[in-house]
């Protein structure tokens, strides 16, 4: 998940450099404005430092991508009449490949963010603590039930990494709590492997 999240993210960066280098320098060009390519390049370069300020921002929000109906390129005209069907129906044709352009270009930081967040979640593998790891998800699997995390004192670093990789169940509401279902013939197979 890490390596795919940075290959996207460097397509990102490089889609959002191509764009704001030579998006300008055609329009530049067809006003017949001359203007020297250091400009254009640092112009560029000052998109995505935005670029990656306002992915931070988002990301440190605990936020991501958004859909298109919770974008601000997203409208919604009363289609009661002809002429707000057309309008809606053109303004579409503008705010979609805007939308998907701004999606593409935030995937820059906030891939980049993803990925060293999945490299630093990595659990290295170590046969001990996968052997202490599988003890603990039958312990839990027998319980059934949720239970505080408090009710394992001293092995709460085991079932976080539970938790991490997907094997059990974690709520912070109401208090830290957890819960593993008992294993099912597919789960069984996969640990064998």
């Amino acid at each position: 998940m890490g390596t795919g999240s940075l290959i996207l993210s460097l397509f990102g960066f490089v889609c959002a450099f191509l764009f704001f280098r030579y998006a300008p320098a055609y329009v530049f060009h067809s006003f017949g404005v001359k203007v020297a390519e250091v400009w254009l390049t640092c112009g560029a370069a000052g998109a995505i430092l935005l670029i990656c300020v306002s992915g931070y921002v988002r990301w440190k929000g605990k936020g991501g991508f958004h859909s298109y109906y919770d974008s601000a390129f997203y409208h919604d005209l009363d289609p009661s009449t002809g002429g707000a069907n057309a309008v809606d129906l053109y303004t579409h044709r503008v705010t979609a490949p805007a939308y998907i352009l701004g999606q593409v270009f935030l995937a820059g930081p906030l891939m980049l963010l993803g990925g060293i967040t999945h490299f630093r979640n990595r659990i290295a593998p170590d046969q001990l603590l996968e052997d202490r790891l599988k003890a603990k998800l039958s312990e839990l699997r027998s319980i059934n039930s949720w239970q505080p995390l408090s009710a394992h004192p001293g092995h709460e670093d085991l079932i976080l990494m539970l938790a991490k990789i997907g094997r059990i169940d974690f709520s912070a509401a109401r208090g830290p709590r957890i819960r593993a279902y008992p294993e099912t013939p597919d789960e069984r197979l996969s640990d064998d492997d």
